[in-house]
């Protein structure tokens, strides 16, 4: 008799803890209309340039790459130490192709435009790093507030991945 496809796909965490692997390619994003000011830190004076106006952010072929895996750790809880399933961030890849910035209504929009023309692959760079800076943060965010709730409940989540304790890896953290 043939297993069912569910039993043949059941989560095996001793072949591989992976419990959420994604792969979003391809992605864009555009931000259209916003509103931006521009001005030096201090002003020397009035004749200190100030630019307000309008703009349009795009940000070409974004791809992102994320992990999740499931292990066991121990904590200390009521004065004795328990094992307790954990969700952590194994891997986070991001990239992206090409961000490009048009500013509108400005009044040297022309100037503006050119300038940032010279500086795309700066500017890309550094749309990059924040953007992953934040991923990062709202994931570890959300894997903080699921492992409060799996530490109370760590029934709950291994009757839903269908494993026993035993069978996760234990979370070894190297210093």
């Amino acid at each position: 008799m043939e297993e069912s496809p569910i039993i043949q796909n059941r989560f095996n965490p001793r072949i591989d803890p992976t419990l959420l692997d994604l792969d979003l390619c391809g992605m864009t994003f555009h931000l259209d209309e916003f509103l931006f000011r521009v001005e030096p830190k201090i002003r020397y004076s009035i004749f200190d340039p100030v630019f307000e106006g309008y703009g349009s952010l795009l940000i070409k072929n974004t791809s992102i790459k994320l992990k999740v895996e499931c292990r066991k750790e121990r904590i200390m809880k009521l004065g004795s130490e328990v094992t307790v399933p954990i969700l952590q961030l194994q891997q986070l890849d991001i990239s992206l192709d090409k961000v490009k910035f048009k500013f509108k209504e400005t009044g040297a929009d022309w100037l503006l435009n050119k300038a940032v023309g010279g500086f795309t692959t700066n500017i890309t760079e550094i749309v990059e790093s924040n953007m992953k800076q934040q991923i990062i943060a709202q994931i570890h965010l959300a894997l903080e507030h699921l492992n409060a709730f799996v530490e109370v409940n760590p029934d709950v989540m291994l009757k839903v991945l269908g494993i026993t304790m035993d069978e996760l890896e234990e979370n070894i953290v190297w210093v």
